[in-house]
């Protein structure tokens, strides 16, 4: 547990397994908090050994230093910001701070009260308003942790109204379980996705909740304060025996478990091949904004650089999905092809995408860089592909489809053919585990899928979009149709083959389905003069 903030770190990529399915995900904060009870013990010798006038400061000047970084890489690096030491450290050197500096009493009552009411609010501002497209942490984390440290120290000499209010006996009993609800609230939550297909419905999850708090008040009573009060393993020397077995046995378990590539004997060989379908990605190296300024993007088709670039593929994660076909056409009809993508970026001019891995500031520099390039290298035909239904949210449709005309406009300008793909079925489920799981109670896996008149009412606002999308050499290409089964469902699997990778973004089994969709692409292209003489001046 020591280190699993820097193992969830490691896998926090954009294609990484969904968080929702990691039982232990939770433990990061743990180890995190170790790290930093191991680390500042030391820190406190060093300052009482040289001068303890000096401890309060240092203590300050060690949290404006992680606190910069902490909002530095809330920029640039947010998984690093998120897991990793560093940049939460100033977040407990706030309550050393509290702890290092003298007690003192608020000078009037009104005073502690309008502290711990105002650091109480703050608190709750961060719990109600704070989701998932919110910097944390970084300057986002002040509210909540500023207004616990004025909730302390507000109520260190007599409880304010706020301080009673959480001194309530059913508050205190939350209090003493609550280290046992945070280690039992999650693995809960995780194995009941297992079971379930889609989203845990509001009424299911307060259950689980209440599940959860059951299993925490039998684990801090019958496992945790026998431990805390030394009610068994009364001395040291049984504490430190039971610990170095108890850990041998767990490294032990865990050594085999990893040995044996966690005991996929125990599956059926048709689960196994649907759930390995998380990991059918290619492609995965995306563009930054340097490459697209130098004009360095991913080869399709022959590779030969000597070629002109009859082919551009441009989008996010899900033009990254599509890739694989194209690769294939290209190369079949002796083409080259480039793609430039990004996650969470919206092929779109002026228009910044504010997505958790996207380029953010940076979005439209690298839109404007993939424009120029088409401009100067001539690309004859250019293909957008995107989780349109991630963009334009919040009111934002107008800008979105601002956006797209603006776009049309500029590959215009640059005499490219243009060909827009709408979104594929997204579903409400990770399908390589919706499929294992259907296997495995012994269900048809290729009964699954959203039904077809869900996807059409997801789609509306795309509709929107794309219908005033209309302009001599600009097509919209429709993929719904491909995936619909003879029941009017979405599907998600053939030949028993997942279709997708998670719940919205295509496998590679998935993209060979796109096969009809693209192929009037490399027709026009083939028989395009510009391309004969390009292939004869390359000879």
């Amino acid at each position: 547990m020591l280190v699993s903030n820097v193992y969830f770190w490691r896998e926090s990529g954009y294609f990484e397994q969904i968080v929702d399915v990691k039982p232990l995900l939770h433990t990061w904060s743990l180890a995190l908090e170790e790290q930093f009870y191991l680390l500042f013990p030391f820190l406190l010798i060093a300052f009482k050994r040289f001068s303890r006038k000096s401890l309060v400061p240092a203590i300050l000047l060690l949290c404006g230093v992680s606190f910069s970084l902490s909002v530095y890489c809330s920029y640039k690096h947010p998984s690093v910001n998120f897991y990793l030491l560093p940049t939460r450290a100033w977040e407990l050197l706030i309550g050393s701070f509290l702890a290092a500096i003298p007690a003192q009493r608020a000078s009037t009552r009104w005073l502690a009260e309008l502290l711990s009411c105002g650091g109480f609010l703050a608190i709750l501002c961060a719990v109600f308003f704070y989701d998932r497209e919110t910097r944390f942490p970084g300057v986002a984390a002040i509210l909540p942790c500023v207004g616990a440290v004025l909730v302390i120290w507000a109520n260190g000499h007599t409880l304010t109204y706020v301080g009673k209010l959480l001194a309530a006996r059913p508050i205190v009993f939350i209090g003493l379980i609550s280290y046992s609800l945070y280690l039992w609230h999650w693995p809960v939550l995780v194995f009941s996705k297992y079971l379930a297909l889609g989203p845990i419905p509001q009424s299911q999850r307060m259950l689980l909740l209440l599940a959860s708090m059951v299993i925490a008040i039998l684990s801090w009573r019958f496992v945790e304060t026998p431990f805390r009060k030394r009610i068994i393993l009364k001395s040291r020397s049984q504490i430190f025996t039971f610990a170095t077995i108890t850990m041998a046995m767990l490294f032990l378990a865990g050594l085999a478990v990893l040995k044996l590539q966690g005991l996929p004997s125990r599956f059926p060989a048709d689960v196994l091949r649907y759930a390995d379908e998380k990991t059918d990605r290619p492609f995965l190296k995306e563009s930054s904004l340097k490459e697209a300024l130098n004009g360095d993007f991913i080869e399709l088709g022959t590779g030969d650089k000597h070629l002109p670039i009859d082919l551009l593929v441009w989008g996010d994660s899900h033009a990254q999905a599509v890739m694989p076909v194209l690769d294939i056409l290209c190369k079949e009809h002796c083409i080259r092809g480039v793609a430039a993508w990004h996650p969470g970026t919206a092929p779109l001019v002026g228009y910044e995408s504010k997505g958790r891995l996207s380029l953010k500031e940076e979005s439209i520099a690298f839109n404007n860089a993939v424009v120029e390039f088409i401009r100067s290298k001539r690309v004859g035909d250019v293909v957008l592909v995107a989780r349109w239904r991630a963009y334009g949210t919040g009111g934002e449709t107008t800008q979105l489809q601002r956006g797209l005309l603006d776009t049309i406009s500029a590959l215009k300008d640059t005499g490219a053919r243009i060909w827009i793909m709408r979104q594929v079925p997204e579903h409400l489920w990770n399908v390589p585990h919706a499929l294992a799981s259907a296997v495995l109670h012994g269900h048809d896996p290729e009964e699954l899928g959203l039904p077809l008149t869900e996807h059409h009412k997801a789609q509306r606002r795309q509709d929107q979009i794309f219908g005033g999308v209309s302009a001599p050499g600009v097509t919209v290409l429709d993929p719904t149709d491909l995936f619909v089964s003879p029941k009017n469902l979405c599907r998600v699997a053939e030949g028993g083959k997942s279709l997708y990778r998670d719940k919205d973004h295509l496998s590679v089994a998935g993209a060979m389905m796109l096969r009809p969709l693209f192929e009037p692409i490399f027709e026009r292209i083939v028989k395009s003069p510009a391309l004969v003489r390009s292939k004869g001046v390359s000879h």
